[in-house]
C-alpha cells in the first residue's frame, strides 16, 4: 500500500512530491529577515524586575530633606560583550533574615529570567546590600489633612 504522498508515474514521466517544504523554508525564512537585538537596558529592567519580586527583598522609602520621594527597590548596572552579561545588583533586603539566603535567592531568580528572556548568559552577577529593612516596621504613609474653612 502506497502512502499519499507516494505518487506513482508511467515510465518515463517524472515523480511529483506532494509533500511541502514549508517546514524547511519556514527556517531559512527566518534567517533571512534578520535578527533580535536586546538592548542592555532591556537586561537591567528585568534583572531589576526579577529580584524585587523575589522573596526576602522589600521596597524602601526614599526621603530626601524628610520629603517623602516615594519607594526603590533594585537597582542594577550592566556590563557586557558578545553574548556575556556581567550583573551588580543593589538589593534592599527585608531584616531580620538570613542576607546569605536571601542573595542566593535573588542570584538564582535572576540568572535564571535573564537567560530565559534574553540571548544572553550571566557570567558573574555581584549583589550589594543597599539597606535592611523590617517591613513590619514601615512608616504608615501619611495623607495631608483636609482643610475646611
Amino acid at each position: 500500500m502506497s502512502s499519499p504522498t507516494d505518487v506513482t508515474a508511467p515510465t518515463g514521466m517524472p515523480t511529483v512530491d506532494l509533500v511541502p517544504q514549508a517546514v524547511d523554508e519556514s527556517a531559512d525564512e527566518a534567517a533571512e529577515r534578520g535578527r533580535l537585538d536586546v538592548s542592555l537596558s532591556v537586561v537591567r529592567k528585568i534583572a531589576e524586575y526579577a529580584a524585587d519580586h523575589t522573596a526576602g527583598t522589600v521596597r524602601t522609602q526614599r526621603r530626601l530633606a524628610g520629603l517623602d520621594l516615594g519607594e526603590s527597590g533594585t537597582s542594577a548596572k550592566v556590563s557586557g560583550y558578545g553574548e556575556q552579561v556581567d550583573l551588580r545588583l543593589e538589593v534592599p533586603l527585608a531584616y531580620p533574615a538570613r542576607i546569605a539566603d536571601s542573595a542566593a535567592a535573588v542570584r538564582d531568580t535572576v540568572r535564571e529570567r535573564v537567560q530565559a528572556l534574553t540571548p544572553y548568559r550571566v557570567r558573574s552577577l555581584d549583589i550589594g546590600v543597599s539597606a535592611l529593612t523590617d517591613p513590619d516596621l514601615r512608616a504608615p504613609t501619611r495623607t495631608p489633612a483636609s482643610r475646611t474653612e
